[in-house]
């Protein structure tokens, strides 16, 4: 489970003492107005910080001139073949061990020192089992005597003395202890840590009558399951319903409590519970690794959940319904899209939680490109920093992870369930909170203005990224660096593209990208296939028309080979735009959703990059030509 807070409500120094403490092992990321900062430790000891300004150990070496720029090269390729940055310098004797160990602590202090001083920022730590040294960037072992700094050698007061025992230290010692239990044996919980300054521990999991909840609104019955429609128009990327499946192992609190959380949990007919909302006083809790703090109330809040563990869909609804929060909940990643499309459409603002299953990922990515400013929580069944990071760089606001399934068991399950709710409330109320003040409020415009601007501001980055791409095309008398140039921006649109030349009598291929189901990679699969002009194709189609299809295709001899060339994987829709040069077609970009199946979003920046792109892909074309002859 993760660590949730305010720095306000805790210093980083309180934090960094308490995993001291414990003895854990993670990564603590805080989030302020400059950015993302990270620390990262191992047993309780710092071994690694980073900030927006030196996002890993070898940009804050080479910027400090302790490592030449000639050596990143080497050491980037070192650290793709699985050895560190750090560990392959010293290997390398790029730099010697002791000066690499005063850096790594240089680092650290510049990173922690500002955060220290400032109480606006929110933090989470993300406990994990391991932390490797590709995560650490370095061998903490083989450069530190005692594997890591302890927080009086990272920490100090501002006269400059170094850290004393944090004041309450047995409180103290209490968190340690809290943090402990959410990766030991089960044994009987301890109580939560009362600290004085709010209230008690929340009441034990418990089914909420039906006479308590009402129904989420617009619900209709198809199929015998909840259903809610979706209109034909600006249709919301939708894709096929995988078979919902259940995890070996589950805890089960009752067979009774599970049959009726099922049955009232499936589609968008999950139930809300209207339990009047009571304000909180400010305060913050310690059990299994969770810091509830101070949240507003609000009068209109909207949460989806994708979540395919019954047992977590029952703990979220009671949570998010004690604070008047509407839930909608689901057991696939189609119901959960339907429900989005139609907040987005009703410009309703909401926060997401996806359960890192199924296509999520491709899920959190699409929402993120309607409105950034949405905010999207994925949640995986444990910690794996490398896939955080990755989940991160692509949008997503928090990284979770559930509770382990040793602490799922009697006697514990409970109260660990009702904590990770908790979690997810405290992360919607801090949105909520957000989204009221950049609104402004709650009137009846404040959705349409919110999503008006979230537009604006993704239209000006978007034509932010489509003026650097077009710079790059440097070298029009490159097809290599043209086409690569293409298929960069096309990989954020499509999840399988090849990109053709149209010649008199037949469609080459020059590159692509993509999953092609095993054998070949895509670049040497399309630089293969020669598809006749001749023939009935998709390619033919667009060629002549020179205007974008999107949809279907038929199934001709031609595509056909145009599938299979590309490996053979299906896809439910797929898309061919034409590059035009002087009024003339002179390459076709393919593309579908062979690998997701997910219907493919809005292309008005790629269209409009190929409009510029022709120029260059044409020039590029013709040199190719004359090479030859």
């Amino acid at each position: 489970m993760s660590l949730l807070g305010r720095l306000e409500d805790l210093s980083l120094t309180d934090i960094v003492q308490i995993v001291y403490l414990s003895r854990r092992t993670g990564v603590l990321e805080i989030v302020d107005e400059r950015g993302r900062h990270t620390v990262l430790f191992r047993q309780g000891l710092v071994v690694n910080a980073s900030s927006p300004e030196h996002p890993d150990l070898l940009a804050y070496l080479v910027a400090r001139d302790l490592i030449p720029q000639a050596a990143v090269p080497g050491l980037r390729q070192m650290e793709e073949n699985g050895i560190p940055y750090g560990t392959a310098a010293v290997e390398m004797n790029v730099i010697r061990a002791s000066d690499l160990g005063n850096a790594i602590h240089e680092r650290i202090v510049s990173v922690v020192a500002p955060l220290m001083q400032s109480r606006e920022g929110e933090f989470n730590f993300i406990l994990s089992d391991h932390i490797g040294p590709l995560d650490v960037e370095y061998d903490p072992d083989a450069i530190f005597k005692e594997g890591g700094f302890p927080p009086q050698k990272i920490v100090s007061t501002a006269d400059g003395e170094k850290l004393k025992p944090l004041r309450g230290l047995e409180e103290s010692l209490k968190v340690g202890k809290a943090l402990l239990r959410s990766a030991s044996a089960p044994e009987a919980p301890s109580p939560t840590l009362d600290l004085g300054l709010g209230h008690a521990r929340p009441p034990g999991l418990a089914l909420v009558p039906d006479d308590n909840v009402l129904p989420f609104p617009a619900i209709e019955e198809r199929d015998g399951q909840a259903f809610t429609p979706v209109p034909d128009e600006e249709p919301f990327p939708n894709e096929p319903r995988p078979e919902e499946q259940g995890r070996s192992g589950e805890p089960v609190l009752s067979e009774s409590a599970v049959n009726e959380s099922v049955s009232r949990e499936s589609g968008l007919g999950e139930s809300v519970s209207r339990e009047p909302v009571s304000r909180k006083s400010g305060h913050f809790k310690v059990s299994g690794g969770l810091f509830e703090v101070e949240s507003p109330d609000a009068t209109y809040r909207n949460v989806v959940l994708f979540e395919r563990n019954p047992l977590i869909r029952v703990a979220a609804r009671r949570a998010f319904g004690k604070n008047g929060v509407k839930i909608a909940q689901f057991g696939t990643i189609e119901d959960a899209r339907a429900a989005i499309g139609d907040f987005i459409r009703a410009n309703t603002f909401f926060v997401t939680f996806l359960e890192l299953a199924g296509n999520a990922d491709v899920l959190m990515q699409q929402l993120k490109r309607k409105n950034p400013k949405l905010p999207v929580v994925v949640i995986d069944a444990e910690a794996d920093l490398r896939r955080r990071h990755d989940l991160l760089r692509r949008g997503a606001d928090l990284y979770l992870t559930k509770p382990s399934p040793a602490r799922l068991q009697p006697g514990l399950a409970e109260e660990e369930l009702n904590l990770f709710a908790d979690e997810l409330v405290l992360f919607a109320e801090r949105a909520f909170q957000q989204w009221e003040q950049y609104t402004g409020g709650f009137d009846p415009d404040a959705g349409k203005r919110f999503y008006e601007t979230a537009e604006k501001e993704n239209i000006d980055r978007s034509f932010g990224l489509l003026k650097q791409l077009i710079n790059e095309l440097s070298n029009p008398n490159d097809i290599g660096e043209v086409s690569a140039t293409i298929l960069r921006l096309s990989a954020e649109y499509l999840d399988r593209g090849a990109l053709f030349i149209a010649g008199d009598d037949e469609f080459t291929g020059v590159a692509g990208f993509g999953v092609t189901g095993g054998g070949q990679q895509m670049p040497a699969r399309v630089k293969s296939m020669h598809i006749s002009r001749a023939m009935p194709s998709i390619l033919g189609d667009v060629a002549a028309s020179g205007e974008v299809h999107r949809g279907k295709m038929r199934r001709t001899a031609a595509n056909v080979e145009l599938i299979e060339g590309l490996g053979g994987l299906l896809p439910t829709e797929v898309v061919a735009l034409p590059i035009m040069h002087a009024k003339r077609t002179i390459g076709i970009l393919y593309g579908d959703n062979a690998a997701n199946r997910a219907p493919i979003d809005t292309m008005t920046g790629l269209e409009i990059f190929l409009s510029q792109a022709g120029y260059a892909f044409g020039n590029a074309v013709f040199a190719a030509e004359k090479a030859r002859r």
